[in-house]
């Protein structure tokens, strides 16, 4: 089964993490303060739900591959 390994996957958010963090911090420097906050609580909602639809997404396509095995099975 296709899969992406979970050291990329924290890569990724971890990149993503990064790029919210800095923008974030510019604003509440350079801008209005409470823009910068807003902007990390979004970004960390944002990321907060990819990790938990790729977790589910995850799940739900193992639990398909894990029912087509046992029904390969079966016949």
């Amino acid at each position: 089964m296709f899969s992406i390994s979970a050291s990329q996957r924290k890569i990724f958010f971890i990149l993503l993490s990064i790029v919210w963090g800095f923008t974030g911090v510019y604003y509440m420097f350079k801008q209005n303060f409470f823009d910068g906050v807003k902007i990390l609580i979004c970004g960390s909602i944002f990321i907060f739900l990819i990790v938990a639809i790729q977790r589910y997404a995850i799940r739900m396509i193992q639990l398909y591959d894990c029912n087509l095995k046992k029904q390969k099975n079966i016949n």
